[in-house]
């Protein structure tokens, strides 16, 4: 367990954006082939697109809502918008992916502009099938607010990566 929660509590995950929980499952979140790894830099071209977004380890008759936010809008020295909403999908069965979840949120590519940024995704198990009605806003949205709203225990998984702004040598 450790080796899965020290790289959240490393990058400051786990205290700008989740208290600290004991890991259940897994969520595995890939972009065209390209796994997401705690801490590892992804371009924003690379993540242009809906990441595939697995979990392994619950089981069939569990419901999971994943969230992915940005924390460090509109940049990570002064984060005055924290969090930012990229993503909302609930009512995902266990064993499965976020395709056979209800999409509340579209996914929003991310397109940081100053400094590197944390796009972090947290998954939740749901207590039981429910409807989660989407936020208001995706700016100042709260991942530890929205688990209370919504009847959701601490996180069950988590995983992050760093992106930051492409210039046009680095898309080469």
């Amino acid at each position: 367990m450790a080796r899965i929660i020290e790289p959240l509590i490393v990058g400051r995950v786990i205290g700008d954006v989740l208290d600290l929980f004991t890991p259940s499952v897994k969520v595995s979140v890939i972009y065209n082939n390209r796994q997401v790894n705690n801490g590892y830099e992804l371009n924003p071209s690379t993540v242009a697109t809906k990441p595939r977004a697995e979990i392994q380890g619950g089981d069939m008759r569990s419901f999971f809502t994943l969230v992915m936010i940005d924390p460090d809008v509109p940049g990570p020295s002064d984060p005055y918008q924290r969090e930012h909403l990229h993503w909302l999908v609930t009512n995902i069965p266990g064993t499965t992916d976020a395709t056979f979840g209800r999409e509340v949120v579209s996914y929003e590519s991310p397109r940081p502009y100053i400094g590197i940024h944390r796009l972090v995704f947290v998954l939740f198990k749901q207590r039981r099938r429910q409807i989660i009605n989407p936020p208001s806003s995706r700016d100042n949205f709260n991942t530890r607010n929205f688990a209370l709203e919504n009847d959701l225990d601490l996180p069950v998984a988590a995983v992050y990566f760093n992106a930051q702004r492409e210039t046009a040598a680095r898309r080469r």
